[in-house]
């Protein structure tokens, strides 16, 4: 589910038990895109799979926790089996970073949802599947 700042619905996308969504989005400082690839858990919320991004520099990853694992190739840099679990998340919608959600052959602009500098929040959240098709 996709709500407002005022908790309002904007948009519900049926997943199923394991599947992973996307949000891609140009990066405040290196001006390069980054990918986050998230799976929805409903036991214990959002899950933070892997991060794809192309340079280097403030504000990316580099730093290993636990178990996850760093690959280079491709003119592109991955963290993967991060693994952590967040009961939402909150983006704003940004002004120049072109927030995105991919999922299913699908490239959704948050614009859709919301005008730039305005939270969106993500959660994982089930509901009747009859909302899926109004979305």
């Amino acid at each position: 589910m996709i709500r407002s700042a005022d908790g309002s619905l904007l948009a519900a996308y049926p997943l199923r038990v394991g599947e992973t969504f996307s949000v891609r989005y140009i990066h405040s400082v290196q001006k390069t895109p980054v990918l986050e690839v998230f799976r929805l858990d409903f036991r214990e919320g959002i899950e933070l799979r892997e991060t794809v991004y192309t340079d280097f520099g403030a504000g990316l990853p580099y730093l290993l926790e636990g178990n996850e694992v760093f690959e280079s190739g491709g003119g592109k840099f991955r963290i993967y089996g991060i693994g952590r679990h967040l009961p939402d998340i909150v983006f704003r919608v940004g002004r120049f970073a072109d927030y995105r959600l991919l999922f299913r052959e699908r490239d959704i602009p948050f614009t859709q949802f919301e005008e730039p500098g305005k939270p969106l929040r993500f959660t994982g959240e089930k509901g009747p599947y009859i909302f899926s098709f109004f979305y």
